[in-house]
C-alpha cells in the first residue's frame, strides 16, 4: 500500500480554494481512503465539537424583575422564580405541580433528571389549584411546557412534595413554557458549553439599567464556581462565543446570576447553548 498523502500546508490541497464552499474530499488515515467531507471536518474546535455531538441544548431564561440590592451574597438567577435558585436534592425528591387557577386542566410535560442523573421525563395534567403528584424520584427539574391546546390563565409551580414554597420550576401564565438558564449535564454525558449571552430592558422607563451576571458551574459534590463574568445594560447586549468550548463533566449543573444592578424594575433575559457527548 503507498504511503498517506502528505501536505504541509493547506494549499498544497487546492491552492485556490473558495472557503465559502464546502470542500468536497478529505484523507481519512485509519482507513486510508479519501472520504467526502462532512460538517465541522476542517472547521474550528468549536465547529468539531457541535458536529459530533450526539444532542444539542438550547437553555433560555428570563427574570421579569431584578431588584437593585442584588449582590454576589444575594443574587438572583435568571428564571421566573425572580430568586436565586435552588436545586432539588442530588439524592432526588417528590415533586407536586399545581396551578394557582382554578381552571388550568392542560396537558403540562415536565423534563429533568432521576435520582440516578439520567434524563426523565413525566407528562400529566393540571387539576387547578390541587397538587398533582408527579411520578419519579428527581434529582433535577430543567424545563417543562404547556402540551396543550389553550393557553394557562395561571402561573404553574413545580414543588418539592409537601412544600409549595420550595419551587424547582414556574411558568409565568402564558408564557406556556419554563424560562430559566439553569440545566445540569445528565450521567454518562459530557456537555461543551459553545456559546452564551445576555440582554436586559427596563419596560417602566427609558433610564438605562446596568448588571453584572455570573455564568456559574458546579460539579457534582463541590462548589458552585463563577466560570464568566459578564456586563450588560439596557441598551448593550453580551454574546460569547467560546473558540474553545468549556467542557462539563456529567451531572455539572450551569446557571446565570445576576449579581449587581443599578437600577430597580428591569428584566435580564440569558440563554446558553451546550453539546452534548455520550
Amino acid at each position: 500500500m503507498s504511503a498517506d498523502p502528505t501536505f504541509t500546508r493547506v494549499f498544497e490541497i487546492c491552492p485556490s480554494r473558495n472557503y465559502n464552499i464546502p470542500f468536497n474530499y478529505i484523507w481519512d488515515s485509519a482507513k486510508a481512503y479519501w472520504r467526502p467531507m462532512e460538517v465541522g471536518d476542517m472547521g474550528s474546535y468549536s465547529d468539531s465539537i457541535s458536529a459530533k455531538a450526539n444532542s444539542r441544548v438550547l437553555k433560555f431564561g428570563a427574570n421579569p424583575n431584578i431588584a437593585q440590592d442584588v449582590s454576589i451574597s444575594s443574587p438572583e438567577t435568571v428564571w421566573d422564580g425572580s430568586t436565586e435558585y435552588i436545586f432539588p436534592p442530588d439524592i432526588g425528591t417528590g415533586i407536586q405541580v399545581k396551578s394557582d387557577e382554578s381552571g388550568d386542566s392542560q396537558e403540562i410535560v415536565i423534563q429533568g433528571l432521576d435520582e440516578n442523573f439520567n434524563v426523565q421525563n413525566w407528562t400529566g395534567n393540571l387539576n387547578g389549584l390541587s397538587d398533582v403528584n408527579v411520578d419519579g424520584t428527581w434529582s433535577r427539574v430543567f424545563r417543562s411546557f404547556n402540551n396543550d391546546s389553550t393557553d394557562f390563565e395561571g402561573d404553574i409551580n413545580i414543588h418539592a412534595s409537601g412544600d409549595d414554597s420550595t419551587s424547582y420550576a414556574k411558568i409565568i401564565g402564558a408564557n406556556n413554557q419554563t424560562l430559566m438558564a439553569v440545566y445540569t449535564i445528565p450521567e454518562n454525558t459530557t456537555g461543551y458549553l459553545l456559546q452564551y449571552e445576555a440582554s436586559a430592558q427596563n419596560t417602566s422607563s427609558s433610564s438605562s439599567i446596568g448588571y453584572t451576571l455570573h455564568l456559574k458551574t458546579r460539579e457534582y459534590g463541590k462548589v458552585c464556581r463563577v466560570k464568566e463574568v459578564s456586563s450588560i445594560t439596557t441598551e448593550s447586549p453580551h454574546i460569547q462565543v467560546l473558540a474553545i468550548p468549556m467542557a462539563l463533566s456529567p451531572k455539572t449543573d450551569i446557571l446565570v446570576n445576576v449579581v449587581d444592578a443599578n437600577g430597580n424594575n428591569g428584566s435580564v433575559n440569558a440563554e446558553f447553548s451546550i453539546a452534548l457527548h455520550s
